[in-house]
């Protein structure tokens, strides 16, 4: 992405660049999202859509800050700099650079130094040329900037970086011609252009070869200045170069019509015009096919979030139809239905790791006559109270199933009978200690139980019929009591 950015390919860097911070935001990687959005902020800036730029520096202050990542967050406060500097709010920019710039000097790392000082300087270089557009005194900004930039070209030197101290220097003549301090502009510039042909520094080259014309234009030698900056027009390479073309075009109008040369300022004022509206049309072509790219991108987000929603959707209902067709409507607890799912997964496991299981068949005793005294609205009550009372006693391991009528079943993995006798006590002693009578006057209710121990090599069906003969035996022997298989009692202390 960053690469392609370098390249000029700002659609490509751009899509890639959305793509990959949909991608990084998903998986909450914060410190490669911060650096994507400076990237995207970059792309957005250099192409004037200043408004989507900020936004991308905002996430990537925010994302850098979250991570904790003081590297991160110098990057996003100088990019944010540059961006609301090209928004023209030199006051906010001028206080992000000067936070980058203080951030660099803890971190101890060239590449973060020098960018701070160098974006810095810039950004008052260009403030003090707003400001003399504006013909206003721009003297303390070209100051402010001249004493960062010496700084950032004394720093290119000592990291021994030819291309940096090559930028400083082109940013310092500039300062230097501000300041109409032309002497020294003229010796940078002399070293900047002899350090960018050494090393082939082409554009930089041509850069500095614009400055030296506007040096000798300043110090009053109009002739030889036009003539500078003929010849550089008539360059090839200044042809890839729209900002130089048009202010090569803008000085020589400038300078022809100062000198009473109307033809030929009128043809540089014209090719000027034609710089701009090519510029300009290029510059609106890309951004539209960004902000295509980006709609493109954000639709295709969209529509991932609808399939996914409705994927989301679509399970939710499966589960919800899932646990109707294993839930009783009344009580809420499992059903024959979920019984017959989970008990050969709990029986095997007993066999296999050779765990206790034991199963507790449950009856409400004489619940025909809560019915014929009290109507079936308030026996309902009654299941749903039980229901309640099986929850309390039962973990997420163990099973509670409404097996029909007023009949329950527990099924309790890992436990010994002794400890499921005593489960079932009790649950007999909150049936007895329960207000029925707050339900309805002169209602009591009682229970029986019948346990057994899922023995070795046993199906799950003659397990059951053991606890539903045990529960029998409850009936039979008085009611309101625990039965334990016969089998199973002597293993009982």
């Amino acid at each position: 992405m960053l690469h392609r950015l370098r390249l000029g390919d700002y659609q490509s860097s751009v899509k890639h660049g959305l793509l990959a911070l949909e991608y990084f935001t998903a998986n909450g990687n914060l410190l490669a999202t911060s650096n994507v959005h400076c990237t995207l902020a970059l792309a957005f800036s250099d192409t004037a859509l200043n408004e989507t730029a900020l936004h991308h520096v905002l996430g990537a202050v925010e994302t850098a800050r979250a991570c904790a990542n003081p590297t991160a967050e110098f990057w996003a406060l100088s990019r944010s700099s540059l961006v609301h500097g090209a928004m023209g709010d030199a006051e906010r920019a001028v206080d992000l650079g000067k936070q980058a710039l203080a951030l660099a000097e803890t971190l101890h790392d060239p590449d973060t130094s020098f960018t701070a000082l160098n974006n810095l300087g810039d950004t008052y270089l260009t403030i003090a040329r707003t400001m003399l557009s504006r013909q206003e005194v721009a003297s303390q900004p070209f100051a402010e900037g001249l004493i960062l930039m010496r700084e950032a070209v004394g720093l290119a030197q000592e990291q021994q970086n030819p291309f940096r101290e090559a930028i400083a220097r082109t940013n310092l003549v500039s300062l230097l011609i501000g300041l109409g301090q032309l002497d020294e502009a003229r010796e940078q510039g002399r070293q900047g252009k002899a350090l960018s042909k050494l090393h082939g520094y082409r554009s930089l080259e041509i850069d500095i070869d614009a400055q030296l014309a506007e040096l000798v234009r300043a110090s009053g030698c109009f002739e030889e200045a036009t003539a500078m900056m003929e010849a550089q027009l008539a360059n090839p390479d200044v042809d890839d170069e729209p900002a130089l073309l048009a202010k090569l075009h803008r000085s020589l109008y400038e300078m022809h019509k100062a000198g009473g040369r109307f033809a030929q300022a009128l043809a540089h004022h014209e090719r000027l015009y034609a710089v701009t509206l090519l510029t300009t049309v290029q510059t609106a072509g890309l951004q539209a096919q960004m902000l295509i790219n980006t709609i493109e991108i954000e639709h295709a987000r969209h529509e991932v979030e609808r399939f996914q929603l409705e994927v989301r959707v679509e399970r939710s209902r499966a589960e919800e139809l899932d646990d109707q067709a294993n839930t009783d409507p009344l009580t809420g607890l499992l059903n024959r239905r979920a019984l017959d799912r989970e008990l050969p997964w709990m029986t095997g496991r007993a066999e296999n790791d050779r765990r206790p299981l034991c199963a507790a068949m449950i009856d409400f005793d004489h619940f025909k006559q809560v019915n014929d005294a009290h109507g079936h609205a308030m026996g309902d009550q009654v299941l749903t109270v039980m229901a309640s009372m099986l929850r309390t006693i039962t973990r997420g391991t163990d099973l509670a199933v409404r097996v029909g009528g007023e009949e329950f079943l527990l099924v309790l993995a890992d436990t010994s009978l002794a400890e499921a006798s005593a489960v079932c006590d009790r649950l007999m002693t909150s049936v007895r200690a329960y207000d029925w009578n707050a339900l309805a006057l002169g209602l009591a209710c009682r229970v029986s139980v019948g346990l057994a121990a899922f023995g070795s090599h046993e199906s799950a069906s003659g397990w059951l019929a053991r606890a539903d003969a045990a529960l029998y035996e409850a009936k039979s022997t008085g009611r309101d009591r625990v039965h334990v298989d016969e089998r199973d009692a002597e293993t009982i202390p």
